[in-house]
């Protein structure tokens, strides 16, 4: 079964900006994931709500949770450009190459 990969690959071309996007996107949807999960799983129980040392301290383990849920919507939304950008270059891949020429004997 001949793929012929380094063909498919060159004919993509430069994929450069893409790999700067989904990068971005995947460091932007990490942190809202580890910000989800530092809230659901607070160190010492208690977070507090507000801007730095400022706002309500809120211990409410079920309220944690509802909020760690919005930080986890933002990093699945977050994480879906990275996903629309591989599903772009598996179908570029999976498009048939013209045939190979063939040498006269």
């Amino acid at each position: 079964m001949n793929l012929r990969l380094a063909e498919r690959w060159k004919r993509m071309g430069n994929r450069g900006p893409d790999v700067g996007v989904m990068l971005l996107f995947a460091l932007l949807a990490g942190l809202f994931l580890w910000g989800a999960h530092a809230m659901a799983y607070p160190e010492h129980g208690c977070v507090r709500m507000g801007k730095g040392n400022s706002g309500p301290l809120q211990c409410s383990p079920r309220q944690l949770l509802a909020n760690a849920r919005w930080l986890l919507l933002l990093g699945v939304l977050a994480a879906l450009p990275v996903v629309y950008i591989v599903w772009g270059w598996i179908l570029a891949m999976a498009r048939p190459l013209p045939p190979e020429k063939q040498w006269p004997e």
